[in-house]
């Protein structure tokens, strides 16, 4: 053989090699981008799936934010509205006739009571009951002592023995039954919806 004929034969046998290895690599290349595209369409789904949950999430976390805001916000409306019946309640028993609001003080200081203590009148309400509580202490079977006034208080009265003294007024008598109060102006001013 000659040199020529050596180098062509080489030649073929390389070319033919080298067409080999391509279309192997081809093939290789093929392979590896189907497994990267699936590979890298599961991972888009699992990056999607997981998405769609944390989205999902913070959607119900923000709707339930917005729900308690918005139960709080009427929480505090209803506290506002109830407090205002609160005060137009305790409005109104001051704006009682004297003889009235007299009978008032003398039944809660005779609840608080019991034998030879002494009222001490405040300061506000002095003129008022003054000359309408003996008769009312009389009308509510009480054993109670007009004894003067006091600058301890400004309304109503301070029931007073050795061992004890308790104040005996409107705002008193609602801070006792407040929650009963509140009770009741919520089911009046909203109904029965709790």
């Amino acid at each position: 053989m000659a040199l020529a004929d050596i180098l062509r034969r080489i030649d073929q046998d390389t070319s033919s090699e080298v067409a080999c290895i391509v279309a192997d690599a081809e093939q290789a290349a093929v392979a590896i981008r189907q497994s990267a595209e699936q590979h890298s369409s599961a991972a888009r789904e699992t990056v999607l799936a997981r998405t769609r949950t944390d989205a999902t999430e913070e959607a119900r976390v923000r709707v339930a934010g917005a729900r308690l805001r918005g139960r709080d916000r009427l929480l505090a409306e209803k506290r506002v509205l109830i407090g205002r019946a609160m005060a137009e309640s305790e409005k109104r028993i001051y704006s009682l006739p004297d003889e009235k609001y007299a009978a008032l003080i003398a039944c809660e200081a005779t609840r608080h009571s019991r034998e030879g203590e002494t009222l001490l009148i405040g300061e506000d309400d002095a003129q008022r009951l003054t000359a309408h509580l003996p008769g009312a202490l009389e009308a509510a079977d009480a054993t109670l002592v007009v004894g003067g006034v006091t600058p301890e208080i400004a309304r109503g009265v301070v029931v007073v023995d050795d061992r004890m003294q308790v104040e005996v007024s409107v705002n008193a008598l609602l801070q006792e039954r407040r929650e009963e109060l509140e009770a009741l102006a919520n089911d009046r001013l909203f109904g029965s919806e709790e």
